[in-house]
């Protein structure tokens, strides 16, 4: 597929130098996803992907969108963050070949799911005008505002819910009344509820008098409904057909030879509130069954709000469909789950990518849909592939291959075994990542038609790129480097960043330290002028995206002579700000807990993050030829993607098929693994057999979450 993208003479998409470059940008953001985590930090990576890719793609009609393809590849590659993958590269690492195939082909699928979203936010970006994109930020600024308000209140409500028992987002968040397979259920729900607000404020709340009679007629039928099962006796009977353990009752302790669990010990698959509060279950989903049918007569999700609506309403979907209900009917290997006992957001994100699917089909965006399993199928195979790499390099002087008695090979290939491979695997599964967006570029750039220059620029374009250059900048990095601050609570100086505190009890709680504001909170009888250390940094950055505001409003009116007057100008600004913001601030983040171990993550991103610049600054030119001198730009024109697209599907089957079965041949062969009963099991995950995690390893309502 690659292959076919290179001529004798390239056009800037295509030369191997914006590969290389666009695979080098996706892998630092990585590479630094690794320390921040989850959904922030791959928004980064993506981030940073699509600003290169778009800059060397040599199409001035998309250097013009630059800010669009930062913030739509951001989110994009975003949704991918939720997925939990530990364990499924343990079990590749497991010896157990059922669960070693079962890794392999699951982390193909994990990637796939990453790489498909994240490359059909880039491609968007591409395929769609600025008045279409234009638009669709005005609801997506909608959701970001619904999803913080969920954050501020999450807590206090599951308190409320719950009062007495202590949780948090760690090891007892499962004691959370919210709890619902580890699950990021609620950001989907509120998702809904963000794009059914816009669509209510968009229609100027047109015919909304039914939205409180749809609701409360909802909830009326919802708690009858359950009433009348209640009476006819049909409902404890109906409750435990839908329900079923996350766990194995029977399971039995090999050392003890006695079953292991108590059965009213574990989780269900309803949320933790279901069984706190059964009497308010039925008028709760009558009010959502009422509120849905409302907005399915009443809705118009204008300015691409159904966009929202088609990917949450997939995540919610989907969960029902696999790990809620389906996994009835397999309970006797753990449910359709991937990651048990960890997180199923798999399920929902699998439902996000068909509502995205779906929607840029019947929208007429099929060169997003086939770019997307494009991408996905690369980024899955990166995923799967990079381990097994990985699995190669260390099997030199592996204690699982040489034996004990080889004291002195093990001692020489000590220091290699000790590396930190993980942070590998995280930087070349990011640089394969952005392969895949580097594909997309060049299959779009001659594919997609130019447009015309935009003329002057319309106050809601001005409000539009306002907005994104305040997302990339100082949304991005606020997320991400927000995290460093319990970071450096927890290694510098506690007597600095903590205090203890006597509760009511007689008990003490380590708790923020609270810092005076200068002058001010120094004088007498002023005890209330302090914030905690993560105050001063929101206090601090707060008043960043203040003078950023100020100065974005300045320039619009008259251009600042800091700004590039050219796109590219400004793009390669925007990128390097961005870049070297987050190489600082990944570099302060692990230097309080500094090891030499640390050099393959933290050099090695910095040494790539000046290539990058240098590249950046050098390759890019302003006035490059797009097309080869045989193609003519009619030519591209008159394809049709859905002949692509659906090789593209069969390209992916086709590769997950046969990727999967050689990892496991060769790594089998070269490991040579011993029988079933001598695996250690407690240290790897094991999908299936009679010492399966999901089975020896469940999550508990009185332990720690695993």
């Amino acid at each position: 597929m690659l292959t076919s993208l290179f001529t004798s003479t390239p056009t800037p998409s295509r030369r191997l130098s914006t590969f290389v470059t666009v695979g080098l940008s996706l892998g630092i953001g990585w590479g630094i996803r690794g320390n921040f985590g989850h959904e922030y930090g791959a928004a980064f990576a993506g981030c940073l992907a699509a600003i290169t890719g778009c800059l060397l793609s040599g199409r001035p009609d998309w250097r013009e969108k630059v800010l669009y393809f930062a913030f739509f590849g951001a989110i994009g590659w975003g949704f991918g963050g939720s997925i939990s993958y530990m364990q499924v590269i343990s079990s590749t690492e497991s010896g157990h070949a059922p669960s070693q195939l079962y890794g392999y082909v699951t982390l193909f699928y994990i990637g796939f799911l990453w790489a498909a979203l994240g490359g059909a936010g880039t491609a968007l970006a591409a395929a769609a005008d600025k008045s279409t994109l234009i638009r669709l930020t005005k609801p997506i600024w909608w959701l970001f505002a619904t999803w913080l308000v969920l954050d501020l209140i999450e807590d206090p409500v599951a308190n409320w819910l719950q009062s007495g028992i202590a949780f948090d987002h760690t090891w007892s968040r499962h004691k959370s009344p919210l709890y619902w397979f580890d699950a990021d259920y609620l950001p989907a729900f509120f998702a809904l509820l963000a794009a059914g607000l816009y669509d209510t404020w968009e229609q100027r709340f047109k015919k909304s008098f039914w939205l409180p009679l749809c609701l409360l007629g909802g909830a009326l039928v919802g708690l009858v409904g359950q009433w009348v099962l209640q009476k006819t006796g049909v409902l404890p009977s109906l409750a435990a057909a839908l329900t079923y353990t996350l766990g194995d009752p029977t399971y039995i302790d090999p050392e003890t030879k006695k079953v292991a669990f108590d059965a009213h010990n574990f989780l269900n698959n309803w949320p933790q509130w279901f069984g706190d509060y059964p009497q308010h279950v039925g008028w709760f989903i009558g009010a959502v069954v009422g509120i849905t049918f409302y907005f399915n007569r009443f809705g118009k999700f204008r300015d691409g709000s159904s966009l929202i609506v088609y990917m949450a309403g997939g995540w919610l979907v989907s969960f029902l469909i696999f790990p809620v209900l389906g996994s009835l009917f397999f309970t006797s290997i753990g449910g359709l789950r991937m990651t048990p006992p960890r997180s199923d957001d798999w399920a929902g994100i699998t439902g996000v990518f068909v509502g995205m699917i779906l929607w840029m089909r019947r929208n007429g965006y099929q060169s997003v849909a086939f770019a997307s399993i494009v991408c996905g199928t690369i980024g899955g195979l990166g995923f799967s592939g990079i381990q097994w790499i990985k699995q190669l390099l260390m099997a030199f002087g592996s204690p699982r291959i040489l034996p004990a008695t080889e004291t002195q090979q093990l001692a020489l290939w000590s220091n290699w075994q000790q590396q930190n491979w993980h942070s590998f695997l995280e930087q070349s599964y990011g640089f394969v990542n952005g392969i895949a967006i580097a594909a997309l570029f060049a299959i779009l750039a001659a594919r997609l038609p130019l447009s015309a220059p935009s003329p002057q620029k319309t106050s809601a374009e001005k409000w539009a790129l306002g907005g994104m250059t305040l997302f990339v900048l100082l949304g991005i990095t606020y997320v991400n480097l927000f995290k460093n601050v319990s970071e450096w609570g927890e290694r510098l100086n506690q007597e600095v960043w903590t205090q203890a505190i006597t509760l009511s009890d007689g008990s003490t709680e380590t708790v923020p330290a609270l810092w005076d504001v200068p002058y001010l909170g120094r004088l007498p009888y002023i005890d209330f002028l302090h914030f905690t250390p993560e105050g001063w940094f929101r206090l601090t950055w707060l008043l960043l995206v203040a003078l950023f505001a100020f100065l974005l409003k300045r320039h619009f009116k008259e251009p600042l002579a800091l700004f590039p007057k050219t796109w590219l100008g400004k793009g390669q600004l925007l990128l390097l700000v961005l870049l070297w913001v987050m190489i600082i601030g990944n570099f302060e983040r692990a230097l309080v807990g500094w090891h030499p171990s640390r050099l393959l993550t933290e050099w090695v991103i910095t040494v790539n993050a000046m290539l990058v610049s240098f590249l950046l600054l050098t390759l890019p030119r302003e006035h490059e030829p797009i097309f080869d001198s045989s193609e003519t730009f009619s030519h591209f024109q008159q394809q049709s993607f859905s002949g692509l697209y659906k090789k593209a599907w069969i390209r992916a089957l086709s590769t997950v098929a046969v990727v999967s079965v050689f990892f496991l041949s060769t790594n089998r062969f070269i490991y040579a693994y011993p029988p079933y009963e001598k695996l250690d099991k407690k240290t790897y995950f094991t999908r299936f057999g009679p010492e399966a995690t999901w089975r020896s390893k469940p999550n508990l309502k009185n332990a720690k979450h695993k």
